[in-house]
Formats: structure tokens, C-alpha cells, sequence
């Protein structure tokens, strides 16, 4: 009995050990063999994942120093090509320009006349077909359109939001005409001033309305700005002058007339003269008023109201000077053509354009070239001297080259 209990406990041990490997335990090992697997593989992946920098040894000071110079004389191959290309830009620059020159030299003054980059103020239109065939033939390539006197026609008009229809400016329709003059490549300033007094400024707020009526009138039309003659002369005025000109220029590009005198009135002559301080240091940096309004507005004319050929000469170095330190505002020079000249010197300009044709011409290029531009101010008088007749539509605009008269 005893040895039969053995004998069945021994079969049962037996069949345990047999059960150990079976269907049910062996996914348990290959699902641990599994993980084990992939927490090598994973560990593989992260060894050689690693920074190289870590098995890098760092370089040397010698290294280094090559690295360096390496760089550098990258760079100064780059420099030196880039200075190859600017010294071919300027060769073929200065070979236009030669070229320029040549071919100048074989035109006749009056063809030089008309190569010049020059404008033309216009106070009186007479017929809009009489300046359109006027700029053509002179290639006028900006005029000053004046809009009138904003004192004069703010009852009737602009502060009614329309444009005078007509007073000292003659019946005109601004749109066709202005979309005229840009159909001949002529761009156009439109020209106002406050008030009978250049000095007085009460009713500064007026020029917010005008400002506000030509930009939209420029949603039709290119119109460059809103030009303003406004020669104030009393030192307590410019303060007003110069908000003025602000206020313009945040609703449409602000356009000046500049008086000669104002281009040695310095900002600190006139600091006691304004009541705003904190205004005036606005312009601490402004070396003269002319500076100041530059600082201010995108376009400055400087008016001669001299015809001294030496005299005119001068104010355009001057406005040149000053206008190199403000490279955002274009500066041009105005000059006088008056047939009655009331200046003792012999050597106007009115008189150079009787005597000698010619020369006058040559001026008119050289000037144009040397200050970029010039503009012709007294039209009236300027086209009389061509023409030997006053500008007005009852005489047909005949054109061409200046009569003898």
C-alpha cells in the first residue's frame, strides 16, 4: 500500500515536470524575449544617436587660427568682387555719362533748353489746351497749379468740399485737366496758401479740409502734392508755419515755397519766439528754418526773387548744402524771368535772355543738371520774352523756337 503511494506520487511529479513547456506557457517566453529584443535594439539607437561632439577631441589654437583665416580670406574674396562689381558699375556710369556729354556737345542751345529737367508755375491757365501744348513743346515735365487762395473761396467752396469753379484761377475742371497733363507724362502740384496775410494763421485747421479734398481728387488723378506759398516773414509766426506743414503732410505729402532769407535764419535765433517748448525740441537738431521745414515736408522750392546771375547762383549752392542732410525731401530752385525788372544790376537774367539767347539757354541745362531741376516762375513775362506777345487765348499758341522781337 505504501509502495503504491510512492509509485503515484512519482508518475504525478513526472507529468508536472512534463506540463512546464506547454502550448499555454510558451507565448510567455517569446513575448519576454520580445521586450528584451527591443530594449536592446533601443538601446543601440540611443548609443549611436549620441553627439558626435562627444567623441570629437576640441580643436586646437592652431586649428582654430586656420579656421579663421580661412574665413577671412572668404570674405575678402567676396569684398573684392563686390568692389570689382561697383568699379564695372561706375566705368559703365561714367562712360554713359561721356556719352551723355559727347552728344550734348552737338545740340544747339535751345536744343539743350529743352533736354533740361525744368517746371513751370501757372497762376492764370487761359485755355488748358494752351499750357498742355506749352508743356509739350518746352517738355515741361511738372507744373504748379495754383487751387486759389483758400480764404478767398472757403465760404463758397471748399467749405462745401468742392473746388473753386472760378475767381483768379480761371473756369477750370481740375480732374480733366490734371488727368491731361499726366497723360503727357507732366506731374502736377496743386498750389494754395491761407489767407491775404502770409503771417496769419487762425484759421490753420482750413488747410485739413483742402488737404482731405485733394487726396481724394488724387484717387482719380496723380497729383505729387499740395503745395503751399506761404512766406511768412514775422519770427513769431513759423511755429504755426511749421504745424501747418504737419498737419498737411499726415493726410497728403506737404509741398513749400522757401524764402531766400530763410536760409541762414537759424532755429536758434528763433527758439524765444515759440510758446510750445516741447514743439521747438522737435527741431533741436535743425541747423536753420530751412532744415526745420525740410524735417517736416516732402518737397521744398526755394523761390529767387532776385535775377543777379551771381546772386541766383549762390541761393542754389546754399539750398544744395542743406539739402544733402535731408535725403527724403527734394529740394528744387525757382527762378525769376521778369520783364520788368526793377533791380539796378545790369546782369539779370531777364537781360541775359534778351542779349544773348544762347547763354540763357546754357544756364537754364546747366543749372537743371547741376541742382537737378529748375523751375521757371514768372510765366507770364517768360512766355512774352519768347514769344514777344503777353500768353492769352485770343492769340493762337504758334510753339516753336523764341521770336526776335
Amino acid at each position: 500500500m505504501f509502495s503504491m503511494d510512492i509509485s503515484q506520487d512519482l508518475n504525478n511529479s513526472n507529468k508536472k515536470k512534463k506540463n512546464f513547456l506547454t502550448s499555454k506557457t510558451i507565448p510567455n517566453y517569446f513575448f519576454l524575449g520580445s521586450i528584451f529584443i527591443i530594449l536592446i535594439l533601443i538601446i543601440v539607437i540611443i548609443v549611436i544617436s549620441l553627439p558626435k561632439s562627444n567623441t570629437i577631441q576640441p580643436k586646437n589654437e592652431e586649428d582654430i587660427n586656420k579656421d579663421n583665416q580661412n574665413k577671412e580670406n572668404q570674405n575678402t574674396e567676396k569684398d573684392t568682387e563686390n568692389e570689382g562689381e561697383e568699379e564695372v558699375e561706375e566705368e559703365r556710369k561714367e562712360e554713359e555719362r561721356k556719352e551723355e556729354e559727347e552728344s550734348i556737345e552737338d545740340l544747339t542751345p535751345w536744343e539743350k533748353y529743352i533736354k533740361a529737367e525744368k517746371y513751370l508755375y501757372i497762376w492764370e491757365y487761359y485755355t488748358p489746351d494752351y499750357i498742355i501744348n506749352l508743356c509739350k513743346d518746352h517738355h515741361f515735365t511738372r507744373v504748379y497749379l495754383s487751387i486759389g487762395c483758400i480764404e478767398n473761396f472757403w465760404d463758397d467752396y471748399y467749405s462745401q468740399g468742392e473746388f473753386p469753379a472760378s475767381g483768379e484761377i480761371g473756369s477750370l475742371d481740375y480732374e480733366e485737366f490734371i488727368r491731361n497733363l499726366n497723360n503727357i507724362n507732366v506731374e502736377v502740384e496743386l498750389v494754395t496758401f491761407l489767407g491775404g496775410s502770409p503771417d496769419d494763421f487762425t484759421n490753420i485747421e482750413r488747410v485739413v479740409t483742402v488737404a482731405n479734398m485733394v487726396k481724394e481728387l488724387s484717387k482719380k488723378v496723380k497729383i505729387k502734392a499740395l503745395h503751399f506759398d506761404q512766406e511768412s516773414g514775422d519770427d513769431s509766426s513759423y511755429e504755426n508755419l511749421l504745424k501747418m506743414y504737419i498737419k498737411v503732410n499726415e493726410i497728403f505729402p506737404a509741398s513749400a515755397i522757401l524764402r531766400p532769407f530763410w536760409l541762414k535764419k537759424t532755429m536758434k535765433s528763433l527758439k524765444k519766439y515759440f510758446k510750445d517748448v516741447s514743439f521747438y525740441n522737435n527741431f533741436n537738431d535743425c541747423e536753420t528754418l530751412v532744415d526745420a521745414i525740410m524735417k517736416v515736408t516732402k518737397f521744398t522750392d526755394l523761390m529767387a526773387y532776385n535775377q543777379n546771375y551771381d546772386i541766383v547762383n549762390g541761393y542754389m549752392q546754399q539750398l544744395k548744402t542743406i539739402s544733402e542732410r535731408h535725403p527724403n525731401n527734394e529740394a528744387k530752385n525757382v527762378i525769376e524771368i521778369s520783364g520788368e525788372a526793377d533791380v539796378p544790376e545790369d546782369d539779370t537774367l531777364h537781360q541775359r535772355f534778351l542779349e544773348d539767347n544762347d547763354k540763357f539757354f546754357n544756364f537754364i541745362y546747366d543749372s537743371s543738371k547741376k541742382y537737378g531741376g529748375i523751375t521757371i516762375h514768372y510765366y507770364e513775362v517768360w512766355y512774352k520774352t519768347l514769344y514777344c506777345v503777353w500768353p492769352n487765348y485770343r492769340y493762337a499758341y504758334d510753339g516753336g523756337q523764341p521770336k526776335s522781337c
